[in-house]
């Protein structure tokens, strides 16, 4: 229940223009970057810790998810407002159909147990990342637009399990270092100085 009220307020802070942000450690328990012979490349990451808090809501000014794979390019991808939902424990994003880019689903939420799970899937020929074969480095950053917090993910000391031209495969890694920038603001964003609480 405390966490759900730290997020109606932050939420209610944001929507009122004061911007709360912050970066988090959002270490990858899943990422993996395929890109097959038919050429749709598929992108999932996934991140559970117990320590993340929820600041932010991307139904009013969207979320963005920058992926940056060294080698194999670096991209942003753009999850606008009008595709997300609020759950009872945070936020979902949908696209079905890829109207607004490579990104399907999205989720993000802390449980009323504090568990934090943040989920992105994209699956599209218009992702540009592939696999670096190998690829040395990796850095995530999914930020809550409008003043909302970064959650950040990168390469630590988990051994990838798939590393050549067609998959980049890590799991249960535990570098929350934000070595991938936030994804530049929309025009018009609001870019008010952070406020702790």
């Amino acid at each position: 229940m405390r966490k759900l009220m730290a997020l109606g307020i932050a939420a209610a802070f944001v929507s009122g223009g004061i911007a709360i942000a912050a970066q988090q450690g959002a270490a990858a328990k899943k990422l993996l970057v395929k890109n097959p012979p038919s050429g749709n490349k598929k992108l999932v990451y996934l991140s559970k810790n117990a320590s993340s808090t929820l600041a932010g809501d991307p139904t009013l000014n969207g979320a963005s998810f920058n992926v940056d794979l060294t080698p194999g390019g670096t991209q942003c991808l753009t999850l606008p407002s009008t595709n997300w939902t609020t759950t009872a424990t945070g936020f979902k994003y949908k696209d079905p159909q890829l109207a607004n880019g490579p990104v399907k689903v999205a989720l993000i939420k802390v449980s009323g147990s504090g568990k934090f799970l943040l989920k992105v899937v994209a699956k599209s020929a218009a992702l540009t990342i592939a696999p670096g074969n190998p690829t040395a480095s990796y850095g995530t950053n999914f930020k809550i637009n409008g003043g909302g917090d970064e959650y950040c993910a990168s390469t630590g000391t988990a051994v990838p399990t798939k590393n050549d031209d067609k998959t980049f495969l890590v799991k249960n890694d535990d570098d929350t270092t934000c070595t991938a920038s936030a994804c530049s603001s929309p025009s018009g964003a609001f870019l008010g100085a952070w406020v702790a609480f």
